[in-house]
């Protein structure tokens, strides 16, 4: 078996155990929407759907996964699988996975509508754009680590699954960056890679905004004549940088059993 179907074998792997737990998570995430939507529905008040839900807290789990994700090096450095193949079998999980989650958001998603229109509960349509922001440093941060650019599918479901599919794989990532980084310097350079990772996080959202001509938010607002082709460049260059540390932390990493 040549190097380059190791590391897809690999990715195939982590990315299949990944999609169980997954799997999981859209369940959790169904059955509290669901009842969610008949306790508000019933009462004749409008109620968000499943698609939104997912884009407020699926990034969240894909930054937990990420960071799990350095739990697999062990095991394929155990099995004679090469650092380096562990490394490139991650990035195509991560990116296996952000596709994923999406479209099986979406399928669901238009059949929750269907059934709801069918019994006359309407879906709220809201921005999760609106940050308000009140001075308090911390409080702020918080909102902005938290809320990822967002487009409604009902305005353009191509984007809106792109945009989705873009927060999840840098949430993922970014979580892999945590988790190596505690991997290989315990909770110094944890901590470290933490505030390096919402500084990331915080950045790429900018760029993002920038590139679907949503408005800037917070302290980004003195970005907002940046051209768009600049913002694409910053996005890359996040992922790249991304991605080059965690390849340089995790290419002579002592393996912990």
């Amino acid at each position: 078996m040549n190097e380059r179907q190791i590391f897809s074998k690999v990715g195939l792997d982590m990315f299949f155990i990944q999609l169980v737990w997954t799997f999981g998570f859209l369940g959790v995430v169904f059955v509290v929407n669901i009842l969610k939507l008949f306790l508000s529905g019933f009462q004749g008040n409008a109620v968000d759907g499943y698609f939104h839900h997912i884009y407020a807290v699926g990034n969240i789990y894909m930054l937990v996964i990420g960071i799990i994700a350095v739990s697999f090096l062990p095991h394929f450095v155990g099995n004679g699988v090469t650092r380096k193949d562990y490394f490139f079998g991650g990035v195509i999980a991560a990116a296996l996975l952000a596709l994923a989650i999406p479209f099986i958001t979406v399928i669901v998603s238009f059949i929750e509508k269907f059934i709801l229109t069918m019994i006359g509960i309407q879906y709220k349509v809201q921005s999760m754009n609106e940050v308000m922001l009140d001075g308090n440093i911390i409080g702020d941060l918080v909102q902005l680590i938290i809320v990822a650019p967002y487009v409604e599918p009902q305005d353009d479901l191509f984007l809106s699954l792109s945009v989705l599919a873009i927060n999840l794989f840098i949430y993922y990532i970014l979580g892999w960056l945590i988790g190596t980084s505690f991997y290989r310097f315990d909770v110094g350079g944890g901590i470290l890679s933490v505030a390096l990772a919402i500084g990331l996080k915080l950045s790429n959202d900018a760029f993002l905004r920038i590139v679907l001509d949503l408005p800037l938010i917070g302290w980004f607002q003195r970005l907002e004549l940046l051209p768009e082709s600049v913002a694409l460049i910053g996005i890359f260059v996040i992922i790249l940088v991304t991605f080059i540390a965690i390849r340089m932390m995790t290419k002579r990493v002592a393996i912990k059993l």
